[in-house]
């Protein structure tokens, strides 16, 4: 009897500790799902277009079969600035039914998003054009229109109500849409103990809001809405959303449009430096996609995790989505490599005061490649619309269609006929000194031709050491690759232009500032 009653209560402690450990399991992680949406844009008239993508976003919902704890929807996708809501900074209680009080401009679009939140028990972020009263001192404060537009993320909880709003502060082709006054940072709270920060789109290249963010408010999960136009060779969207994910030590979510005849493509979620859990570029197609990609996000972006690693197939296809080419390529400091079989360098490359070492071991495959490749170090300023800056410091290995440097960062035409003539990496190493500054992001910036997603962790190997004056980073290839179209550290320095931008700057300014100041001294 004694020993029937021992080997019982084994039995109970050996249930109770593995239920207990399944429970330890699912609190260290929470569901995510990002969603990569062709939006409807043509052939009907506003509201027949915003009945079709809502009618999308609905049977995305519903295809998660309520086992989400968040989802999210891209930029731009949903409503326009003619089909515009109201959206309440936040409320007490579920939007999905009309309360008394509630502001009759809330459209009935988002009580019924609210009500999906409340029947699949998620958390949901979308992204709508929100319409604002503007609050006029005089006529010359007033718009002919009497309202403001903003491009605006909506948060609602698992009962529907709104938690957290956020009016995108750095706008890009939006020339409708209207800033705040000040910049916001946006973040909340869940009910799986994690606090995000949201932004959206072209925020993510600047350092207010997103940097804000983690760096003074420590937010370890992000999450962005997106309409991202990629640009090769440092800038395509999965590869600068895995990058700035690594570079963070954060948890992404990021969802993006799906317009590949535009450019547009690319959604995932990342897990800091341990890489995508889930992504999704359209390269192959020009129609976009509507799909929800899902994964378990590690409450720890930081502790590792027991996962299988995604490394794409290789893709036998042209690329058809349309892409960007870097604008300043004629201005990097560039070393050719040679198409010699069995070829290596060590070899430093210098632009300002950036300097870095690469050592390449490389052998073509056959005589005719499908892409050459150079050495380059830039130090320059990236302008983007409405005379916004980014001051780039980067030192990289890139693909070029042929011989000269402003053929790099375009896609062979020729792929399909070519998938055997490729170039194989056997090593490579990047050890680049950059200057240190105050406010700025050094990522890893690494593509592979064959599938426009960046390399996986088991791929890369990347280190950081702080001198005094400079951080020396060591960024080194782990295994032979032939499909590489970009093995990069990229540097964002905000605030900061370099040198051919400031001087530029430096000449409007004293244009703008030198007539006042002979007023001031020559006045009587």
């Amino acid at each position: 009897m004694a020993a029937f009653l021992r080997r019982g209560f084994l039995w109970l402690l050996s249930v109770t500790l593995l239920l207990a450990d399944v429970d330890s399991t699912e609190n260290t992680f929470y569901t995510a799902g990002v969603v990569e949406y062709r939006p409807t844009i043509m052939g009907s008239s506003s509201d027949q277009l915003l009945e079709a993508n809502l009618a999308g976003y609905l049977e995305i919902m519903a295809s998660g079969n309520g086992t989400t704890d968040i989802i999210v929807f891209p930029e731009a996708t949903l409503n326009s600035v003619v089909t515009l809501t109201a959206v309440p900074e936040w409320t007490k209680e579920s939007l999905c039914e009309e309360q008394v009080g509630d502001d009759p401009e809330i459209a009935p679009f988002l009580r019924s998003l609210a009500c999906a939140a409340r029947e699949y028990s998620t958390y949901l972020v979308v992204n709508v054009k929100e319409r604002v009263p503007e609050q006029c001192t005089s006529d010359e404060t007033c718009s002919s229109r009497g309202y403001s537009i903003h491009n605006t993320n909506v948060v609602f909880d698992r009962q529907g109500a709104v938690i957290s709003r956020y009016r995108k502060w750095n706008l890009y082709l939006e020339p409708s849409t209207n800033r705040t006054e000040s910049p916001e940072m946006a973040t909340f709270t869940t009910d799986f103990n994690v606090t995000f920060g949201h932004f959206i789109c072209f925020d993510m290249l600047f350092y207010t809001p997103a940097q804000d963010l983690v760096e003074q408010l420590g937010i370890r999960h992000v999450i962005v809405t997106k309409m991202f136009n990629s640009e090769l060779p440092f800038l395509t969207a999965s590869q600068f959303q895995q990058g700035w994910a690594w570079a963070n030590r954060v948890n992404l979510l990021a969802s993006g449009g799906s317009l590949p005849q535009g450019g547009i493509s690319g959604s995932g979620i990342y897990a800091g430096q341990q890489g995508a859990l889930a992504r999704l570029m359209i390269t192959d197609a020009l129609e976009g996609e509507r799909k929800l990609l899902l994964a378990r996000v590690p409450l720890n972006p930081e502790e590792p995790i027991a996962t299988d690693e995604i490394l794409e197939p290789e893709r036998t296809t042209p690329v058809k989505l349309k892409l960007l080419q870097q604008p300043e390529l004629s201005n990097f400091a560039t070393w050719e490599l040679p198409m010699v079989r069995g070829s290596s360098v060590d070899k430093r490359i210098c632009q300002e005061d950036l300097c870095c070492q690469f050592r390449v071991t490389w052998t073509p495959m056959e005589a005719q490649q499908e892409y050459n490749y150079r050495l380059g170090v830039w130090v320059g300023q990236r302008r983007y619309e409405e005379e916004q800056y980014s001051a780039i410091r980067l030192c990289g290995l890139f693909a070029c269609r042929g011989s000269t440097v402003e053929s790099c960062g375009l896609v062979s035409e020729e792929q399909e006929h070519l998938q055997g003539h490729r170039v194989v990496f056997t090593q490579l190493e990047i050890l680049g000194e950059f200057v240190r500054r105050p406010r700025r992001l050094l990522m890893p910036s690494t593509l592979s031709s064959s599938s426009l997603y960046a390399l996986q962790p088991s791929q890369l190997a990347w280190s950081m050491e702080e001198l005094d004056s400079v951080t020396r980073i060591k960024m080194e290839l782990r295994q032979p690759h032939s499909q590489l179209m970009t093995f990069a550290i990229y540097g964002n320095y905000f605030d900061e232009y370099a040198s051919g931008g400031a001087g530029r700057l430096g000449a409007l300014l004293f244009l703008l500032i030198t007539p006042l100041i002979m007023s001031y001294l020559f006045r009587e």
